[in-house]
């Protein structure tokens, strides 16, 4: 990757260095060279500019006006000969504040965290997940059993195997309700108990510490019958006006 630079200082003898010191390093390009801010607004209208080696300090505005004042400014690393301005650099995200005089060593390090920046703004964003296919498989009896999960009424956990129950059929697996718990969309399946994980959907009645699916009577845990209660009724309840 090739970052272009652009240098801008008020001071010849530091222009030429920090341009030097740009032309040394493999990755870094040089666009040019500009004695105040005014000039360099018109060389970023010109030219697309990577990065900004950008003295504080300049008599038209400073760097940090200067910065304050682009739209869109390019990356930057301010370069000055006093210290007092760091935080007001780092406020403006520069990725780097070099006080001068500039020992090669530390620009080189510098120039490393820009392409460190850049790389990671250069990286593909990771892809969306995938859309839930609304089914799963599990193993039984040699066999992979696929069960669509609006087909599911409610878990049942009976030491290392699970039950798995549908309208129509009642399945048996080995797994825990932790890994089941850990794959099934939180706004379609509740975990009401250490032995049971439901189907929001399909709770017919809900009775005291007792939810009833299907003629089954399922425990609820104290601590998770607020929970199912603001679940599934609160905010749906019809009651007579008093």
């Amino acid at each position: 990757m090739t970052i272009t630079c652009l240098v801008i200082d008020d001071e010849p003898v530091a222009r030429k260095g920090i341009a030097g010191y740009v032309e040394q390093v493999p990755f870094l390009s040089l666009a040019g060279t500009c004695k105040g801010a005014l000039e360099a607004n018109e060389m970023l209208h010109e030219h697309q500019v990577d990065l900004l080696f950008l003295d504080i300090q300049m008599p038209d505005l400073t760097g940090t006006e200067f910065v304050r004042s682009l739209e869109h400014p390019p990356a930057v690393i301010f370069t000055t000969a006093y210290r007092d301005y760091a935080i007001e650099g780092f406020e403006l995200n520069a990725l780097d504040y070099l006080v001068k005089p500039i020992s090669f060593q530390r620009f080189l390090k510098a120039a490393n965290k820009a392409k460190h920046h850049f790389e990671m703004q250069r990286q593909p964003l990771p892809k969306p997940p995938t859309a839930d296919p609304g089914y799963f498989f599990i193993k039984s009896d040699g066999q992979f059993i696929k069960i669509k999960l609006d087909d599911v009424l409610f878990f049942e956990s009976e030491k290392d195997y699970v039950f798995i129950y549908t309208p129509l059929k009642r399945y048996m697996t080995l797994l825990s309700l932790k890994q089941l718990e850990s794959e099934l969309p939180p706004d379609k399946f509740l975990r009401v108990h250490r032995s049971f994980i439901v189907s929001l959907d399909k709770i017919e009645l809900m009775d005291g510490n007792m939810l009833i699916i299907k003629d089954k009577r399922i425990p609820v845990s104290r601590s998770l019958q607020d929970t199912i209660f603001n679940t599934l009724i609160a905010g749906r309840l019809w009651k007579r006006d008093v």
